[in-house]
C-alpha cells in the first residue's frame, strides 16, 4: 500500500442488539425431559421447534435443540451439542431459557426463583443479553 492511499474506516453500531433476559439452567436431564418438567412446573407448553439452531451449512457440525411456546413467550435452547457450546462465555450452563416477553428484571427474577424449585434443575442463573459479549447470543431470539 502506498503512502498516498487514504484508508477509509467504517464503524458498526451496536444499536441492533436486542435487550432480553434469559436464564442459564444447569441440569443433567436431556432436553426433552427438562421441557416436560418445566411445562408441568411452570404451567407452560414448551414444544420442540422445527427451527433448531445450526452451525454452518452442514447440519452435522453442530445442532442445538430449541423448544418454544406458542405464541412465543419462552424458549428453551440447549447450550451443548456434540461437544460444542453455543454461547462459549457460558460453558458451564446446559440450557438457556429465553424470556421473550419480560423486560422487567423483577419478573425475570420471579421466574428464576420458580425454576429453582424444580427438582430436576441443579442451578439457575439470571443473565441480561446486553451483558454477554458472545456473538451467538443473537441466535437465541431468532
Amino acid at each position: 500500500m502506498s503512502a498516498k492511499e487514504k484508508i477509509t474506516r467504517h464503524t458498526i453500531s451496536d444499536s441492533g442488539n436486542p435487550y432480553f433476559f434469559f436464564l442459564g439452567i444447569v441440569s443433567s436431564e436431556p432436553d426433552y425431559r427438562l421441557s416436560v418438567m418445566l411445562n408441568r412446573h411452570l404451567a407452560i407448553d414448551l414444544r420442540h421447534s422445527q427451527n433448531d439452531i445450526f452451525e454452518g451449512k452442514d447440519k452435522n457440525e453442530g445442532t442445538w435443540s430449541r423448544f418454544i411456546t406458542t405464541p412465543l413467550k419462552i424458549s428453551l435452547v440447549s447450550n451443548k451439542s456434540r461437544g460444542k457450546i453455543l454461547v462459549r462465555k457460558l460453558k458451564n450452563i446446559d440450557y438457556l431459557l429465553v424470556i421473550h416477553d419480560i423486560a422487567d428484571r423483577n419478573n425475570a427474577e420471579s421466574l428464576a426463583s420458580s425454576v429453582r424449585k424444580c427438582p430436576e434443575v441443579t442451578a439457575v442463573f439470571l443473565f441480561n443479553s446486553l451483558e454477554i459479549t458472545d456473538r451467538n447470543i443473537l441466535l437465541l431470539v431468532q
